[in-house]
């Protein structure tokens, strides 16, 4: 079937996801309604602003911020989920020496502003994970000296799609500002801003339906935030014109997301498991193995790395965009790099299977027959076994 035109079958959506109609007919609209500057203090920018700002508090509401009171939280409109990840680290760091602790599961956004911590003198290290994926707080030490400490976490690994136990983190980690990094989580995972006692939380609507070149950092009512981009929007902490349709698409979508999560993850569930079935059945058919990584962990129900030892991860991929099945071998960020994935290196696997390790991911418009017909087209490729060149092996 090598070159084939049937249609494609897309099993990447943690690295995007297609537009929702609900969410474009929303758009589109707010491109009428709300094509104004928010800023401009004429009738046209204050309805703007309105869109803006019931947009921002749609959103605060439906992720289980705090919409009342003087401590209110809030919510900073971004251009993506690393910029909000960036916003978060250096803002709550502000000028002073801060202590920053994250992991490898972490996006490289969080990874590259802990180092930009490190480089201005904080304290910044590293913490393992442990065989569940979730973070181990065992080595965690925050030095006395600092005036901030930071914890960063992932509520879903966007690599194997394991939660973490924020509560546990939260128990173990102390006296400290907690970021967490919710980009997977929205569509699948009970998402409680106020339950999980963060500092901040980001995420992007892209991952669930939702516009592309926006994203959202909430922030606790009464944690301060130094500005990254200066200027008189967003509350001073966010510099640029916003994007009111592009907001209005976000809240959309995060409403959508969670009036359907429960149901949704179940759903998803099913397909991720018919999914793995199907390869371990059609691998073992011809004398090969399918590992699900992380598979007796709790796991996002959208998410699964199945590692076919004896392949490499990218020689399987391009086999498999060649029969039409859209997969990756991990973060769509760091898809031109040949190393593994950080997040699978840090879970102590042995190279055989971090070198084989294929990331599948499933979302709204994933059905029944897209799974069946994936692992069909996918089993020829085991027979064929992508080999450790680059090349398929005929």
């Amino acid at each position: 079937m090598t070159g084939s035109t049937a249609a494609a079958i897309y099993l990447d959506h943690a690295a995007t996801t297609p537009l929702r109609n609900e969410v474009r007919e929303a758009i589109a609209a707010a491109e009428t309604a709300g094509f104004a500057n928010p800023s401009s203090p004429h009738a046209l920018g204050r309805q703007a602003r309105r869109l803006l700002d019931e947009s921002r508090e749609r959103i605060i509401a439906a992720l289980g911020g705090r919409t009342t009171g003087r401590d209110h939280d809030r919510l900073v409109f971004t251009s993506g989920a690393t910029e909000a990840n960036r916003l978060a680290l250096l803002g709550i760091a502000g000028g002073g020496q801060t202590a920053c602790r994250w992991s490898a599961r972490d996006h490289g956004s969080i990874a590259a502003a802990a180092r930009q911590l490190g480089d201005r003198g904080g304290d910044v290290a590293l913490l393992p994970l442990l065989s569940s994926g979730r973070l181990d707080c065992g080595p965690l030490h925050w030095p006395a000296t600092a005036i901030r400490r930071l914890l960063c976490t992932t509520l879903v690994c966007g690599q194997t799609g394991s939660v973490e136990d924020v509560a546990a983190v939260r128990a173990a980690a102390g006296d400290c500002r907690i970021h967490v990094d919710a980009t997977q989580a929205v569509a699948v995972e009970p998402v409680s801003f106020a339950a999980l006692d963060a500092t901040t939380l980001a995420f992007a609507p892209h991952k669930f339906g939702g516009p592309r070149g926006i994203g959202c950092l909430l922030v606790r009512g009464d944690a301060e935030l130094a500005a990254v981009t200066p200027g008189p929007q967003e509350a001073g902490l966010r510099g640029g014109t916003e994007a009111v349709p592009l907001a209005v698409g976000c809240a959309t979508a995060v409403e959508l997301a969670v009036a359907a999560r429960d149901g949704e993850a179940r759903r998803l569930r099913d397909l991720r498991e018919r999914l793995e079935t199907g390869l371990r059945t059609a691998a073992a058919a011809v004398g090969r193995a399918a590992v699900v990584i992380a598979a007796d962990t709790p796991r996002a129900a959208h998410i699964t790395t199945i590692a076919f030892p004896g392949s490499d991860r990218q020689a399987f991929v391009m086999a498999a965009d060649l029969e039409g099945v859209c997969c990756a071998t991990g973060t769509a960020c760091a898809s031109g790099s040949s190393l593994p994935a950080p997040a699978l290196e840090a879970l102590g696997l042995p190279p055989l299977l971090t070198a084989a390790a294929v990331r599948f991911s499933l979302g709204w418009t994933t059905t029944v027959d897209d799974i069946d017909a994936a692992i069909a087209r996918l089993s020829g490729i085991l027979q064929r076994r992508p080999g450790t060149s680059g090349q398929v092996a005929s």
